[in-house]
């Protein structure tokens, strides 16, 4: 499978909800890191996920989208719900990587995570998302 996460941060910032620079270096969305800056950011994670099944075309991956905002609580749970919003229950999406977005679904809504060492307010939103890689 071609980079899930690549093709669903092109997939976020295709729909206006984030700043995505694969290089990393600019823009608000970053894959498996929150880097210090800026302020108003956004992390996509994979993790601990079901082993894969070997006669199914679709496998099973969790998600985490890790949303940062200011000392105002309302910033970052503003923008975790509106990406929760884009996310659960989406199904049937070739992401720009090749990969297939068969379904996915919230493990729940956007929950605090309390603010950083910067005073900086955090929400995160786990998701169960079933993907398929390019077929030839």
């Amino acid at each position: 499978m071609a980079d899930l996460l690549d093709g669903l941060a092109r997939f976020l910032d295709g729909l206006g909800l984030v700043d995505y620079d694969p290089t990393g270096r600019t823009g608000d969305l970053f894959v498996e890191a929150m880097p210090p800056a800026p302020d108003a950011a956004v992390s996509l994670a994979l993790y601990d996920g079901p082993a894969p099944e070997s006669r199914d075309d679709a496998e099973q991956r969790r998600l985490q989208v890790r949303v940062r905002g200011g000392p105002d609580p309302r910033v970052s749970r503003t923008r975790a719900e509106a990406l929760y919003r884009a996310l659960h229950g989406r199904a049937g999406v070739e992401l720009p990587d090749g990969s297939w977005l068969t379904l996915a679904a919230a493990r729940g809504t956007p929950a605090p995570l309390g603010p950083d060492s910067n005073g900086r307010h955090e929400h995160v939103v786990n998701l169960d998302l079933d993907v398929s890689g390019p077929t030839t």
